[in-house]
């Protein structure tokens, strides 16, 4: 192969590769972003995840939250997102879920918190642009 062909053939790669991550970016499809976003929260010994994570999500794209109790005992919880108005409808008993949807419409840092073991179940959601 001639030295002019192999510089096609690099090319033509090179254009491949960009075209196909564009694609997934949503580039070429005008897509701007992901249509929702997902968390999962599993409560187990007294805390979400293990360690109360920061959560972070963007303002103005749907967020499913789901929570769901692993506690092995007859122990139930719920989570409240304060300063947003939005909570599980009831506790949580163990082997239970719920999952809840919502679109953040402003930015900023809020609580989230097990209504029933304040202090040991907090966390922070963070809302950005």
């Amino acid at each position: 192969m001639s030295g002019k062909a192999v510089l096609w053939v690099s090319v033509a790669a090179c254009l491949l590769v960009a075209v196909g991550f564009a694609l997934s970016q949503g580039v070429v499809t005008g897509r701007s972003g992901p249509s929702h976003q997902r968390i999962l929260l599993q409560a187990r010994a007294g805390k979400f995840n293990d360690v109360n994570p920061p959560l972070l999500v963007r303002r103005g794209i749907p967020v499913e939250l789901t929570v769901r109790n692993e506690e092995p005992g007859a122990i139930a919880h719920d989570i409240v997102l304060v300063g947003l108005g939005i909570r599980t409808p009831k506790p949580l008993q163990p082997g239970e879920s719920a999952t809840l949807r919502f679109t953040p419409s402003r930015s900023g840092e809020f609580a989230y918190t097990c209504s029933l073991h304040p202090g040991l179940m907090d966390g922070r959601l963070t809302v950005r642009p």
